[in-house]
């Protein structure tokens, strides 16, 4: 395998568990939230992160450049731990029990570190089609955390300027 196929084949399949993994937060923040809407915004990210995960394989799949993207991810040998969304990340959600805030702000950071990562991997790209897809990725992680601030922002109070929100949840700024 080529060295540029064996870096994309790492970045299909770190995606892939990154997309997993952060189901699996998700899920367990969801579990452990005692507020009502804390609990739906965390079980809403989970299920996106499931069909993130679906979107990002059938773009794969429909890619004329990509078609063997299965063969190469099963090739390529096992990737160090992923430091995003990793267990000391759920293990910290554990500590915090029932804190939102907490669970939110690892969440943030976590949605942060992706859109950086699946960016770099967009920008080191060399077909289109393959910047496309991981840009497509990105930005679904743009708007978890926005997602993830707004709610951060009601809880904390502080996502309002005289009662006027800074920010649009439909991207519209």
């Amino acid at each position: 395998m080529s060295p540029d196929k064996q870096r994309l084949a790492e970045s299909i399949r770190m995606a892939i568990d990154l997309e997993k993994k952060g189901r699996s937060f998700y899920l367990e923040a969801a579990a452990k939230s005692v507020n009502p809407t804390g609990k739906a915004i965390f079980t809403r990210l989970a299920d996106e992160e499931a069909l993130h995960l679906l979107t990002f394989e059938r773009m794969l799949d429909q890619s004329a450049s990509l078609t063997k993207w299965r063969e190469w991810v099963t090739a390529y040998p096992e990737h160090p731990p992923i430091p995003l969304f990793d267990e000391n990340a759920v293990r910290s959600s554990k500590k915090a029990s029932a804190d939102e805030l907490q669970a939110l702000r690892i969440a943030m950071r976590q949605e942060s570190e992706a859109m950086h990562y699946y960016g770099s991997i967009a920008g080191m790209a060399e077909e289109e089609e393959v910047r496309k897809i991981f840009d497509f990725v990105r930005q679904q992680e743009v708007y978890h955390y926005d997602l993830l601030q707004a709610e951060y922002d009601a809880i904390t109070q502080s996502g309002f300027w005289f009662d006027t929100p800074e920010f649009r949840m439909d991207g519209k700024f």
